[in-house]
């Protein structure tokens, strides 16, 4: 796997990579197996769990595979001259889990990052990761390099114009998973996105429970981006639609975790008759779950909340969250489909593809209480 060196500082990435220049130099080959945790310690002037990080980080990537108390074994070589068939480029806003941070947004992202892992083992295709800023001006020699020799790739996030012209100008397929393709940019691109059939439903289930005053919940953790807008576009129109028999009013909020001002300011929102919260997505509904309790306001008996992604933890809460189910195997399987089929073909074309999601119906939404 090779990431651009500019991923991460954490000590245990920077010696993961110093390993992989050795495989990459021949230094190990196929089938040895590299010194022990200790003496990677050693070799490399740092404490032995991070030399146990190191490993686990590689392991995890398929390059070695772990041998309790007497090294590890190279699973095969990685080459750097032809690079990987497929990388993937993940906005560093999102990357945070890849350095082994445990921040929402960074977890948030973690599943397509997994998933796309798993798709290239699964095809015996080599991985690759590069994260990328949104500011960035200029491609690295690095990056440019990967690029040039890959046969396509994904993109994660919103990619800066330097990148899009490269892509472009070097006739390298593309697929932007969940971000609709600039009509700008020519080239063999693509993009698959999440359709609204989820949104649809959970608008029209919200509404069917007397709710008719709504607030659209986003934690500032997140980076606003056009999917903000365009989801809050989507569930106005709807709401509209669903609420017949009266205007839906639907009202921004936009807090910081844990905030004592911004729980006060919610309550008032609810105290003011919006009983029902549609959040941008599942993190979000969660940290409005911490500000609802130290208001003592309960779900779903005095307020509605819901979200959106349907991640492990939102089963898992209390009272489990309703939410928009996005299927992120199929997301990652749909993305790459569409990306062989451009590589397949010769001329420019731009293709948009839907992946479906779906309503998922827990129990945080109860019927709008009485006034």
């Amino acid at each position: 796997m090779n990431m651009d060196k500019r991923v991460s500082s954490k000590k245990y990435i920077q010696i993961a990579n110093q390993i992989m220049d050795e495989i990459n130099k021949g230094t190990w080959q196929e089938g040895d197996i590299i010194p022990t945790v200790r003496a990677l310690a050693e070799m490399y002037g740092v404490s032995p769990q991070t030399a146990n990080k190191a490993t686990s980080h590689l392991a995890g990537l398929g390059i070695i595979a772990s041998r309790q108390g007497s090294g590890s074994v190279i699973t095969g070589k990685k080459s750097l001259t032809t690079g990987p068939d497929i990388p993937m480029l993940v906005d560093r806003a999102r990357s945070s889990y890849l350095e082994g941070e445990s921040t929402a947004v960074g977890y948030h992202g973690k599943e397509l990052y997994l998933n796309y892992l798993h798709e290239m083992k699964e095809e015996g295709t080599e991985p690759c990761l590069i994260v990328y800023d949104k500011t960035d001006t200029t491609v690295s020699e690095e990056t440019r390099s990967v690029l040039s020799s890959a046969k396509g790739v994904l993109i994660q996030g919103s990619l800066p114009e330097c990148y899009l012209q490269f892509l472009e100008e070097n006739d390298i397929p593309s697929v932007v998973i969940n971000r609709q393709i600039n009509e700008s940019h020519s080239g063999r691109i693509g993009s698959v996105v999440m359709d609204n059939s989820g949104i649809e439903q959970l608008c029209a289930y919200i509404a069917s429970l007397g709710h008719d005053k709504f607030v659209y919940a986003f934690s500032n953790e997140f980076e606003m981006t056009t999917v903000y807008q365009n989801r809050l576009e989507v569930i106005r129109q709807n709401l509209k639609e669903s609420c017949r028999s009266t205007e839906a009013e639907v009202r921004e909020f936009t807090f910081t975790p844990g905030s004592a001002g911004d729980a006060e300011s919610l309550k008032e929102l609810i105290q003011s008759g919006n009983t029902a919260l549609i959040c941008y997505n599942d993190i979000c509904a969660l940290r409005v779950y911490d500000l609802l309790h130290q208001k003592e306001i309960r779900i779903p008996e005095e307020v509605s909340v819901c979200g959106f992604d349907d991640l492990f933890m939102s089963e898992m809460a209390a009272p489990p969250l309703t939410t928009v189910k996005v299927n992120r195997i199929e997301l990652i399987k749909s993305s790459l489909k569409l990306l062989k089929e451009l590589i397949e073909t010769s001329s420019s074309e731009k293709i948009c593809r839907t992946s479906l999601t779906s309503l998922v119906i827990r129990r945080s939404c109860w019927h709008k209480p009485l006034s």
